[in-house]
């Protein structure tokens, strides 16, 4: 397939169809005809608009990341450590997934240095108030970054390197190094999770002092550090109206049905309420972007109106009539559970992490306004989203569990005396840390 090359400014300069592989035209891909020479286009990977360009496709490439440019000084008296490719707006130096610690350390009185040692070491603390507590530790690297039997004379400036270990080994099987987290859930039980990383550098010294009995001193330097790998769906979710988008993409789509049971011993007989409920398909879902779905409420109008509290519920004997007619409640919100095995046992909290906001969609014109016996509809749409507290995604570990599900939670008008039954269903989902496409998708000349 041949495709017409675009007009280049008037020249004897012309290219060929093959590009560099940065974008950029090669030295062989010019033909020059004389000795006059015209500008090469310039290239770029996002499209500009007000030039009438626009993306065709678009497939963002897992973990590619555009690198802070950055530094984060630490500062003591005769000691000061810059952190490199770091963002200048965060107080803690934060790696991701295959990220390497780099950087510099500036010394005072450097003659006198015998040694530089570097650690980074990473623990969880588990506790439970039914399990007890598990302290385990999941990485210890140690480089030696100095070291004056070898290398003679310290110098004032001494660069370090280490690669952020993205797996740990624990009862013979590797696991996938967990992201920085710490949560305390008061109650019954208690749980504290804490994982944290912290880097050391130890600087050993020699003593210069006359009457110290000790030849060298060491002081340690700590920072802690956090680990953030990035995440992101397989593919993007619809943020359309979920009607609008049925009959173009189903598959982009996902149903469950759950049933409202009548109460057994109901002074007044009603059939069940079926609610479907429907998300993206995918089921994976950013942590900052909203995650749209639907609800309907099927069954006959004498069931939904029961649902709802708008019938007066009959009166028993010898008892008074209840003054205060209670609505509905239809609640949609995301939970988090934490599930912790300690000592061979067991323990787990479910916390509540998001919640979302309904919007009744009115009928359509054709739909079916007859009698008490047909099967009418009722219809919502709307969106969740995590709270701006939580900054970590699900994951999985050798002792540590996190897990999110979407609940969905329905609760009858007058809930003591309805024919129905409250009725709550979680949906497992995950939790991730970026959206499918990227924030920044303009071009620079276009912002």
């Amino acid at each position: 397939m041949s495709v017409a090359l675009p007009p280049y400014s008037p020249g004897d300069c012309y290219m060929t169809s093959r590009v560099g592989a940065l974008g950029s035209p090669s030295s062989e891909d010019y033909i020059t005809g004389s000795t006059s020479r015209s500008p090469a286009p310039s290239y770029a990977a996002l499209p500009r608009t007000r030039c009438g360009e626009s993306t065709v496709e678009y497939t963002p490439r897992a973990g590619l990341q555009e690198t802070p440019l950055g530094n984060l000084t630490k500062q003591w008296r005769d000691v000061t450590i810059i952190f490199k490719n770091q963002d200048d707006s965060l107080d803690t130096p934060t790696y991701g997934r295959n990220s390497s610690i780099c950087g510099e350390i500036g010394l005072e009185n450097s003659e006198t240095v015998k040694t530089i040692c570097l650690k980074l070491e990473g623990r969880i603390n588990l506790s439970s108030s039914d399990c007890g507590s598990l302290v385990q530790k999941i990485v210890d690297e140690r480089r030696t970054l100095f070291d004056c039997a070898k290398s003679g004379r310290c110098p004032s400036v001494v660069g370090f390197a280490l690669v952020f270990p993205t797996t740990y080994e624990d009862n013979e099987k590797i696991y996938r190094t967990p992201p920085s987290y710490e949560i305390v859930c008061h109650g019954s039980p208690l749980i504290v999770v804490k994982c944290t990383y912290r880097l050391s550098i130890t600087i050993t010294k020699a003593n210069r002092g006359r009457l110290s009995f000790r030849k060298t001193t060491s002081k340690t330097y700590p920072i802690h550090v956090a680990f953030r790998p990035r995440t992101r769906p397989a593919r993007p979710i619809l943020q359309d109206a979920f009607l609008s988008t049925l009959k173009v993409a189903p598959s982009e789509w996902h149903q469950m049905v759950v049933t409202i049971p009548q109460r057994r011993k109901a002074t007044v007989a009603v059939e069940p309420v079926s609610c479907h409920l429907i998300i993206p398909s995918v089921q994976t879902f950013c942590l900052s972007e909203p995650i749209p779905f639907h609800i309907q409420l099927c069954g006959s109008q004498e069931s939904l109106q029961h649902f709802y509290g708008s019938v007066p519920e009959p009166v028993l004997p010898g008892k008074r009539p209840r003054r205060r007619q209670y609505a509905a409640r239809i609640r949609v919100f995301l939970a988090r559970q934490i599930y912790l095995e300690i000592n061979g046992r067991q323990s787990w909290r479910t916390i509540t992490v998001g919640e979302g906001t309904l919007r009744p969609i009115p009928p359509l014109e054709s739909a079916h306004p007859d009698a008490d016996a047909a099967e009418v509809s009722v219809d919502w749409e709307g969106e969740v989203r995590c709270k701006s507290d939580v900054t970590c995604g699900s994951f999985s570990i050798s002792r540590l569990v996190v897990k999110d599900f979407m609940i969905f939670a329905l609760t009858p008008g007058n809930v003591r005396t309805s024919s129905l039954l409250p009725i709550q269903h979680a949906h497992p989902i995950r939790l991730v840390t970026d959206g499918w496409t990227d924030q920044e998708l303009a071009h620079p000349q276009d912002r």
